[in-house]
């Protein structure tokens, strides 16, 4: 108590040995360029689930229905994700804890395209932070039928 005192008064929230940070976390995404890709193990059941379990028990709950909360920026268009899966190996496929982002192989081009699963988001935001370009405009889904705290 004394602490937040202190902080609150004398520093007024500003104490000298604050970490600072100049860059955007979207900038310190670096090029795929350098780095081994990761094979992770499979769930175990025990310690580790699949998505679909996860996602059921985190209780989120879209409505089929409901207009999508994540949507890519009208001015970033294809070129945004078409350079994060170039450059970057598509690294919101990776760090989005609920396999929002896919990059699945397009039928007709062959190419691989940017899939957004968004009934799958359990809000963390992640994306509108570290996802190079920054090209998602995350909005409050309608509803707010995100995770849910369950008793058990």
């Amino acid at each position: 108590m004394a602490y937040a005192g202190i902080a609150a008064h004398l520093f007024r929230v500003n104490e000298p040995w604050t970490l600072s940070n100049s860059l955007e976390d979207s900038d310190k995404t670096k090029p795929v360029d350098g780095f081994e890709k990761i094979e992770y193990p499979r769930p175990d059941g025990v310690f580790s689930f699949d998505l679909l379990t996860n996602l059921q028990r985190s209780g989120t709950n879209h409505s089929d229905d409901q207009p999508a909360h994540l949507r890519i920026k009208p001015e970033c268009g294809e070129s945004a994700w078409k350079d994060s899966i170039k450059t970057y190996g598509g690294p919101e496929q990776n760090f989005c804890p609920a396999g929002v982002y896919e990059y699945v192989e397009d039928e007709e081009t062959k190419e691989e395209r940017l899939q957004i699963n968004a009934q799958n988001c359990v809000h963390c935001k992640c994306c509108s932070i570290k996802m190079p370009h920054q090209y998602i405009n995350w909005t409050v889904p309608e509803g707010g039928g995100g995770p849910q705290y369950q008793v058990m």
